[in-house]
């Protein structure tokens, strides 16, 4: 850029005039450094925007695939339900069929039972006053059943209270044969030790004969060779 700059007294360019220059250039400089810097950052906002939407769009993207994927899982799931369904379908028709034929055949019963149940009202008459003759048989065995069972209840009654007695009486009986042995064990467990006493006295008169006859026996001894020989009682 040409700039017309004045020239100076002692040749040269006019200082001013070149620092004029230099700010204007310098204010230029800065003013396109900041128009690009300002385009810069709307550029890079319209990029982040345009990632975003790209993100936005790849997740749609990604969602309409799952979508897609489970619409076709669904519609081989509703195929599937489809052919049972039709299974299902064919099964109760035969089934229906089934019941159709069976019903008819049970019409047929009904109709023969019908008939025969006719044919049987002589017999069913016959069997009905059977059946309250038997009643009436069966009505009066109770009654006789129920006779028996008390008379059986008295003479059980009647027998226990006997026995109840009997056992008193045997108790009773029981009662004084103990005592009677209580008193004759312990009479004689008296005459017993009695005996024992008079045994122990005997045995000790015998031990002192005993003693005595011992004591006979030393003297003989000693007179017969002519060395007396004291007793035990008397050393």
């Amino acid at each position: 850029m040409d700039h017309p700059f004045r020239s100076a007294a002692l040749g040269g360019f006019n200082k001013q005039d070149v620092l004029s220059f230099l700010e204007e250039q310098a204010a230029q400089a800065a003013a396109a450094q900041q128009n690009l810097r300002t385009q810069m950052e709307a550029v890079q906002k319209e990029l982040a925007d345009l990632e975003r939407e790209r993100d936005a769009l790849s997740g749609q993207l990604d969602q309409a695939r799952q979508a897609l994927e489970a619409g076709g899982q669904e519609r081989e799931n509703l195929a599937g339900r489809l052919e049972q369904t039709d299974l299902a379908l064919a099964e109760s028709r035969t089934q229906a069929e089934q019941s159709a034929r069976a019903l008819e055949t049970l019409r047929r019963e009904r109709d023969g039972l019908a008939q025969e149940l006719e044919s049987l009202r002589p017999d069913a008459q016959a069997y009905r006053e059977l059946k309250e003759r038997a009643a009436g048989v069966e009505l009066e065995a109770h009654r006789r059943a129920q006779a028996i069972q008390e008379r059986a209840q008295g003479d059980t009654l009647r027998l226990r209270q006997e026995l109840e007695l009997w056992l008193r009486h045997l108790r009773r009986e029981y009662d004084a044969l103990r005592s009677n042995v209580e008193a004759t064990v312990s009479h004689a467990a008296s005459q017993l030790g009695r005996a024992s006493d008079e045994l122990d006295q005997l045995l000790q008169l015998v031990g002192s004969q005993e003693e005595a006859l011992s004591g006979l026996d030393r003297i003989c001894d000693a007179a017969s060779f002519g060395r007396p020989d004291l007793p035990n009682s008397e050393r």
